[in-house]
């Protein structure tokens, strides 16, 4: 009987149980496998991702071991398109990859690697216009030590605010050219509100899903500006994260869609995860048990005498005996 191949860097453990994909092929589930992957088979796996070409997927090497970074092609968010005369490319943090690392692990590593790498773009994209200066109060490079020390400062106060004046709030407010309409506002019975807003976005915005969701729908809690501005910013990462969802695809399959069936992966998964639990393979069961503990050592972390770690040590001591493997000390 054909079996599906395995990608390079994964080895099925010796004896390893088998189940059968609709088509008859047989397979080995990837919690009987081991991994011991390379540049070479992380590149592999890598080139079968497909989702759009301004989010290229580098897998690089250095002394630390692999990891993936995601460029970004695009505009410069803090400049004026007129002043721009071709895109430029910036790049994401650096994601590290075990060698032992599931092949699925490094699938979904690059999945959310564009995902937070959109993220940093929505952050900067939303414009706030504050006694005539046009800031981005949600970007990833506030100074964070900065802020902590002015902490009254900055703390958010303000009473309920009238359609009215949400509305004046809103026109000081853009994201990628887009602009915030209220369109409905309710009180509701559990005490918070419903706040319908519409966006009026250009064709040539960067981010492709405010054409396909024009109205935005916030549940608030507290009706002031700070509260708005939050929710806002949270649905539109939450746009652009389903943006992901849709269109990544590994192997030309959108496995985090909304259009696989959920039951449909847990029938899956109850079906093979406990194939290892039959009399025959009780040795087997044996062995990768022992497999697996010996790749969650590779994963444990040290601990020293600096003041970090002492703090980590009380830590732990306060919830007593704890299973699994504790840090090296």
């Amino acid at each position: 009987m054909e079996s599906l191949s395995l990608f390079n860097g994964e080895y099925a453990i010796e004896n390893a149980p088998r189940t059968h994909l609709d088509d008859g092929r047989a397979c080995v589930p990837q919690h009987y496998l081991q991994y011991s992957h390379t540049h070479s088979s992380v590149e592999e796996l890598i080139l079968k991702i497909d989702y759009c070409e301004r989010y290229p997927i580098f897998v690089c090497q250095d002394d630390a071991g692999i990891y993936l970074q995601v460029g970004v092609i695009g505009t410069d968010n803090y400049l004026k398109d007129s002043q721009q005369e071709q895109v430029k490319i910036v790049y994401g943090r650096k994601w590290r990859v075990e060698p032992k690392l599931p092949t699925s692990e490094i699938i979904q590593t690059a999945f959310l690697a564009i995902k937070k790498a959109r993220e940093h773009e929505v952050r900067e994209l939303l414009r706030l216009k504050l006694n005539n200066n046009i800031t981005t109060p949600f970007n990833n490079h506030q100074d964070i030590n900065l802020l902590s020390n002015h902490s009254l400062a900055i703390s958010t106060e303000g009473d309920n605010v009238s359609w009215a004046e949400l509305q004046r709030e809103l026109n000081q407010v853009s994201y990628d050219h887009a602009t915030f309409f209220v369109h409905n506002l309710e009180r509701r019975i559990s005490n918070c509100w419903l706040l319908e807003i519409v966006m009026m976005s250009e064709v040539s915005t960067k981010q492709p899903e405010l054409l396909d969701n024009p109205v935005i729908v916030l549940v608030i809690n507290k009706l002031t500006i700070d509260e708005v501005l939050y929710q806002l910013m949270t649905q539109l990462i939450h746009l652009s994260d389903r943006h992901v969802d849709e269109h990544f695809k590994f192997a030309q399959v959108a496995r985090f869609s909304r259009n696989i069936s959920v039951k449909a992966i847990a029938s899956i998964s109850a079906s093979t995860r406990q194939l290892h639990k039959t009399v025959a393979l009780l040795e087997f069961e044996q062995h990768w048990l022992k497999s697996n503990y010996q790749t969650d050592l590779t994963r444990v972390p040290t601990l020293n005498a600096s003041p970090l770690s002492l703090k980590i040590k009380a830590q732990l001591n306060s919830f007593g005996k704890i299973a699994g493997v504790l840090p090296k000390e």
